[in-house]
């Protein structure tokens, strides 16, 4: 009796990896996850059919969640079931593949091919590796930042620095208070995000913060952005990692149209990739010119990006953009008409 109680328990934990090897390919439906079990065994579930075998799987996703600490739930968002977190690490790595992934965090920049590809597939990764291993990783990249690129010209404070390190291998909302150039008292403000990537960016010289924002103290009071915002780290202070856990399904970016043309002079050789830009389609002209589509998810990084052409570049479409671009160049022409 004791060795068919043994085996019925073997047989649900089957079932129950069967369940999450399906969730963690992506977002399943209930009936995807009926049918990666049954693949694997035909009569894991004994031929119950509708009601019946929705409460078999449903049973067995609560024992996912209350015995093997796993969050395995419907999510509207995903359309199907996914993973949220693992309480019980669900894979381990060598140190050494550890450290393999902290370089290709670190090598494929948002202007490397396939960016999207690369992180989103590390970010599995991350989503299954226990907190101790990831905190492994956030230290093999800051080794990798110290070897291989020069340090931030701002004084990052190492509370802040250690706190971030913190956040991004525990996947963690954070609160701090920001400096920002925007407004003219000079007073830091608070933020409260979901931060995602901390990268150097070697022509500027800092390390920035990409965060989800969820609210923000402003002059004229608290407001909720819910878009992307890029941190300078240099003038983030009290830093505060909050009890919240992010989502493994980020939230989606705001996307921006940008449409600009690009003179002879610097096109006729082709177009040059943007670290802010998603080119989409270039059309190149019979004199040497070409007219670049593309979008983006913040407009004020592309606008930065495309100055560097000065007045060979032209933002012709997109809303957002040509409004951005135009107060940028008014402003500047000011500054030089008042010389």
């Amino acid at each position: 009796m004791a060795r068919g109680k043994r085996e019925r328990q073997w047989a649900v934990l089957r079932r129950c990896l069967a369940i999450i090897r399906r969730a963690q390919r992506g977002p399943a439906t209930w009936k995807e996850l009926v049918d990666a079990v049954l693949w694997q065994d035909p009569e894991a579930y004994g031929g119950t059919q509708d009601k019946a075998l929705h409460r078999r799987l449903e049973n067995d996703l609560r024992r996912i969640r209350e015995e093997l600490l796993v969050d395995l739930y419907y999510d509207r968002q995903a359309g199907g079931y996914i993973i949220r977190d693992a309480w019980l690490p669900l894979l381990d790595l060598p140190d050494d593949d550890l450290a393999t992934i902290a370089w290709l965090e670190e090598m494929f920049g948002l202007e490397s091919p396939q960016h999207d590809e690369v992180h989103a597939l590390l970010d599995k990764l991350r989503l299954y590796l226990g907190p101790e291993r990831l905190a492994v990783i956030e230290r093999s990249r800051t080794a990798l930042t110290v070897n291989l690129r020069q340090r931030d010209e701002d004084e990052i404070s190492p509370a802040v620095w250690d706190g971030l390190t913190r956040a991004l291998s525990q996947r963690r909302r954070v609160e701090f208070m920001y400096l920002s150039p925007q407004y003219e008292d000079g007073q830091p403000r608070r933020h409260v995000v979901d931060p995602y990537d901390r990268t150097f960016d070697t022509a500027r010289g800092h390390y920035y913060l990409r965060a989800y924002c969820r609210c923000a103290d402003t002059p004229g009071g608290l407001e909720e952005p819910h878009c992307y915002i890029t941190y300078r780290v240099g003038r983030i202070l009290d830093l505060k990692v909050l009890p919240q856990k992010l989502s493994p399904v980020s939230p989606a970016a705001p996307r921006y149209e940008v449409v600009y043309e690009l003179a002879p002079q610097v096109a006729r050789l082709g177009v040059s990739r943007q670290p802010e830009i998603e080119i989409h389609e270039v059309e190149q002209r019979d004199d040497g010119s070409a007219l670049v589509r593309g979008e983006t998810d913040s407009v004020f990084w592309a606008v930065q990006s495309l100055l560097h052409y000065g007045p060979n570049c032209r933002v012709v479409g997109g809303p957002e953009m040509v409004r951005e671009m135009r107060a940028v160049v008014q402003g500047m022409a000011k500054v030089y008409e008042g010389n």
